[in-house]
C-alpha cells in the first residue's frame, strides 16, 4: 500500500471494493480513522486521474466548518503538488479539483456547482435532512459517480442511514477507535474515562450508537417503538373526533407542516396525515391551510402564532371559527410545565407512555428522539429551545412541534376532564404578538 492509504483494515474494503458500489457509509464514533481515510484516498484517487470531489455539508458557515483542514494537513505532510486556493484545491499534475460546500444557504438548498461531480463526500452526515438529500441523490447522475457518507449518527431514525440501509448498491463500513491500529494512546485513555464516567456518552460518541434513553431526552426509544408498532381496536364512534395542527415556518431554513391526528377509541389517537411545504409566501400557506382545513374537517384546528406565525394565525382565525392559536411562551396550563410547549410535550409523552398514540411520520419520529427536556431550578421542566436544536441538528423540529401543538390541543382544548373549552378563551384573549 502506498503510505499515504496507510488507513485501519477494517476500512480497506472502502478503497478495494470503490468501484463495486454507488454509495458508501462509514459509520462510527471518535477516533475511528473514517474522516482521515476517505480525505487519503481522495487526495490519493485526485493524483492518479482527473476527478471534480465536491465536500459537502447541510450547513457550512465558513471554510473552516470543512474537511479542508484535513486535506492541508496530508498535503502538506506527504508533500503533495497542489495549488491551495481559499475555496478548493487542485492538483498540478492532473488538474483534480477539490471543492467545499454549505448545501443550505439561506434556508434553500443549493446545488449549484454539483452538476458533473465525479465523488461527492459528505462528511457529519448525520446533519443532512431528509429534503437535502431528496435533492442531492438525483443530481449526481455522472456516469460511475459515488456517493461517500460519513458520520455518528444520532437517532435510529437518521434521514442518511435509512437512505442507505439494505442496498445492494451500498457498503456500509462501521468502524470505533479500537478498530484504528494508529490510534493515540491518549485517545484511549479519553475513551476509557468516558466510559467509567458515563456509559451512555460513551456509547455514543465513541461506539456510534445512537443517542437515546439520557435522562436528557423527553422521550425513551422503548416509548417510540412502542408507539409506531402500536395496535388497537377502532370504534368508530370517536372518528369525528380529529384535530389538525399547523407549525409555521419562523425562518428560511424551517418547514411548515400540518398535521391531522383522528380519534380511534375512547383512548386512541393516531396519526393519520403529515403535509410539509417550504414557502416564502403567506398567503399562499395561509390558502394551503384553509385547503387542508377543507379536506380534513378537523373537529379542532390550532395554529402556531408564534412570531412570524402570528398575522397568519390572526388572518385564519377571521376565517376559521373557533381556530386556537398556540403560543409556546404562553402561561403553562399543568403545574410541572415551565410555559404552553412544555405542556404539550409532556402531554405527547404521557401519551406515549401510556399507549394512547400511534405515530407514523418517520420525519416526526426522527426529531422526537433528539428533544430534550430541561429542569428549570423552581423545578419546572422546559423544552430545549428551537433555536439550540437547530444548532445540534442541522434542522429545525418543525415535524416533532407540530406533533407537540395537536397533543396540546387534544389534551387541553377537546378532553372533557380538562374543563379545555374553557381554557381555549384564555389562550385566545389578550393576544397581542412578541416584541
Amino acid at each position: 500500500m502506498p503510505e499515504i492509504l496507510k488507513i485501519p483494515p477494517k476500512i480497506y474494503p472502502f478503497i478495494f471494493e470503490f468501484n463495486k458500489y454507488d454509495y458508501f457509509l462509514l459509520e462510527g464514533g471518535r477516533a475511528s480513522g473514517k474522516t482521515q481515510s476517505v480525505a487519503r484516498f481522495l487526495l490519493y484517487v485526485s493524483q492518479n486521474r482527473q476527478v471534480r470531489i465536491c465536500c459537502g455539508r447541510e450547513i457550512q458557515n465558513s471554510i473552516e466548518e470543512s474537511v479542508k483542514t484535513v486535506f492541508l494537513d496530508l498535503i502538506e505532510k506527504y508533500n503533495l503538488d497542489y495549488i491551495i486556493k481559499k475555496d478548493c484545491l487542485i492538483n498540478k499534475k492532473t488538474n483534480s479539483k477539490i471543492f467545499f460546500k454549505g448545501f443550505r444557504e439561506r434556508g434553500n438548498v443549493n446545488i449549484k456547482g454539483l452538476e458533473g461531480v465525479d465523488i461527492l463526500w459528505i462528511d457529519e452526515a448525520q446533519s443532512i435532512t431528509k429534503p437535502t438529500l431528496d435533492i442531492i441523490i438525483p443530481t449526481i447522475r455522472k456516469k460511475n459517480s459515488v456517493i461517500i457518507f460519513t458520520m455518528n449518527r444520532y437517532t435510529r431514525f437518521d434521514a442518511v442511514y435509512e437512505f442507505c440501509a439494505n442496498r445492494e448498491d451500498c457498503l456500509n463500513i462501521k468502524a470505533n477507535y479500537f478498530d484504528n491500529p494508529f490510534v493515540d494512546e491518549k485517545i484511549i485513555k479519553e475513551a476509557n474515562f468516558c466510559k467509567e464516567k458515563n456509559l451512555q456518552d460513551y456509547n455514543h460518541i465513541w461506539l456510534g450508537y445512537p443517542m437515546s434513553n439520557t435522562n436528557e431526552f423527553l422521550l425513551t426509544t422503548e416509548m417510540i417503538d412502542n408507539s409506531i408498532n402500536l395496535t388497537f381496536e377502532k370504534d368508530s364512534s370517536y372518528f369525528n373526533n380529529s384535530v389538525m395542527s399547523v407549525d409555521l415556518s419562523a425562518s428560511g431554513a424551517d418547514l411548515c407542516v400540518a398535521k391531522l391526528f383522528v380519534q380511534q377509541n375512547s383512548t386512541t389517537w393516531e396519526e393519520k396525515e403529515t403535509i410539509s411545504w417550504q414557502e416564502a409566501d403567506t398567503d399562499i400557506t395561509k390558502g394551503k391551510i384553509i385547503s387542508l382545513y377543507s379536506t380534513w374537517l378537523p373537529k379542532k384546528l390550532i395554529i402556531d402564532a408564534d412570531g412570524l406565525g402570528y398575522p397568519i394565525w390572526v388572518s385564519i382565525e377571521k376565517i376559521i371559527n373557533g381556530a386556537i392559536g398556540f403560543r409556546g411562551a404562553k402561561k403553562a396550563n399543568s403545574k410541572y410545565s415551565l410555559n404552553a410547549r412544555a405542556d404539550g410535550y409532556l402531554a405527547l409523552r404521557d401519551y406515549l407512555e401510556k399507549g394512547y398514540l400511534k405515530l407514523k411520520d418517520k420525519n416526526t419520529i426522527r426529531q422526537l428522539e433528539f428533544i430534550k427536556k430541561i429542569y428549570k431550578p423552581n423545578g419546572l421542566i422546559a423544552i430545549q429551545d428551537k433555536k439550540e436544536i437547530r444548532k445540534e441538528h442541522a434542522q429545525s423540529p418543525d415535524y416533532a412541534d407540530c406533533a407537540m401543538m395537536a397533543l396540546y390541543a387534544i389534551n387541553y382544548c377537546l378532553c372533557e376532564k380538562t374543563n379545555s373549552y374553557q381554557y381555549e378563551s384564555y389562550i385566545n384573549s389578550d393576544f397581542e404578538p412578541f416584541e
